[in-house]
């Protein structure tokens, strides 16, 4: 089985984050558009490093911190066009240059990373059930259930190993595949951002309006897409983890520490209960294409998980999401008393997903 390794989708990625300041250090900027690009710049350096370490070894890690720091480089550049107003125009251009090549490194990335976290929940699945001296449970999950019999355990643990091995043998084939497309992209993707930050040394783009703080776009951005999507299922509970996430990473471009950013954290745990729940919908998958019908017992403990984390997933949305609409109706109420009430703005600049509109 897979050695365990810090890469699961839920932890969050310091190396890509704002550092907290040593004892001492000075505070962050006051002003939210110096925050974003203090955040950016070594966002982009973390996750230039990353994307080298990726052609050179496909090292998990380096897979997983290139890929989030691309969607992290992703909301803070769409949130600097947005939040500059008419002055964000000098940079849509440079913005969007760039965007595009992090969208074509993390698309490489993505099956490689995805097949990372795979083997590695299915290896603490199984751990649970066979026979062990530690039943220590894995931070983030749902109970499971562990009244399987040795002889129960022991047929598990073979086919999750027979699965195992198949998740192996993937992540190696698609691993020469990634290495190649990323490379490829490498020089494009600095020069694209040798041109947007050229344009921000410049001067040029500054905002033609008061920047906002970090967390009040960030809810605005969860309550676009809370208002696209009213109801949740398994057909779009995926979609709006993604739109949750890409919030937090707006949230986290704060001069707050992360760890006291409550928005931030209410994004996350949305953000991580529903990413357990489809890891596991994309582990049972996995496991029909390796075993077919060969393992009826692997397949059935399987969609128990499913089952089991989906009930987590909507319960945990639902509680977060009704906090994060009351900080959104605090944050309305406030500015209501110093300005007559606007209509929400949709969103005017995206490239990776399709723009969430709405207006209210």
């Amino acid at each position: 089985m897979v050695h365990k390794r810090a890469i699961r989708k839920q932890q969050d990625t310091s190396r890509l984050g704002r550092q907290a300041p040593a004892s001492g250090a000075s505070q962050p900027a006051a002003n939210p558009e110096e925050d974003r690009l203090a955040h950016l710049r070594p966002i982009a350096d973390a996750t230039n490093a990353a994307v080298a370490q990726c052609v050179q070894d496909a090292d998990p890690e380096a897979v997983h911190r290139a890929r989030t720091g691309s969607r992290r480089l992703q909301a803070t550049l769409e949130a600097m066009v947005r939040e500059s107003g008419a002055g964000g125009n000098a940079l849509r251009q440079p913005a969007g240059a760039w965007l595009r090549q992090l969208k074509r490194v993390r698309q490489a990335a993505a099956p490689v990373r995805d097949l990372d976290v795979h083997r590695e929940l299915l290896e603490n699945w199984i751990e649970k059930r066979a026979p062990k001296q530690d039943a220590t449970n894995v931070d983030g999950e749902a109970p499971a259930a562990t009244t399987d019999t040795d002889s129960e355990a022991s047929l598990l643990r073979s086919q999750a190993e027979t699965l195992d091995a198949w998740l192996k043998g993937e992540r190696k084939r698609l691993s020469h595949g990634m290495q190649k497309q990323i490379r490829k992209r490498q020089q494009a993707l600095t020069e694209r951002q040798s041109e947007f930050f050229a344009v921000v040394d410049r001067g040029q783009g500054g905002g033609s309006k008061a920047p906002r703080p970090a967390d009040a776009v960030a809810l605005e951005d969860f309550m676009r897409a809370s208002d696209a999507m009213p109801l949740l299922d398994a057909e779009n509970l995926h979609d709006f983890r993604k739109a949750t996430k890409k919030a937090r990473y707006v949230a986290e471009t704060s001069g707050v520490e992360r760890n006291s950013n409550s928005v931030a954290k209410a994004l996350k745990r949305i953000q991580d209960a529903i990413g357990v729940w489809h890891d596991w919908l994309c582990l049972a998958k996995e496991a029909t294409a390796a075993l077919g019908q060969d393992a009826p017992e692997l397949s059935a403990s399987f969609e128990l998980e499913v089952e089991r984390q989906f009930a987590v997933a909507m319960k945990t949305t639902q509680t977060m999401r009704g906090r994060l609409e009351g900080e959104w109706l605090a944050v309305r109420g406030s500015k209501a008393l110093r300005q007559p009430p606007a209509k929400r703005p949709s969103a005017a600049f995206a490239i990776d997903d399709s723009p969430i509109a709405s207006n209210f």
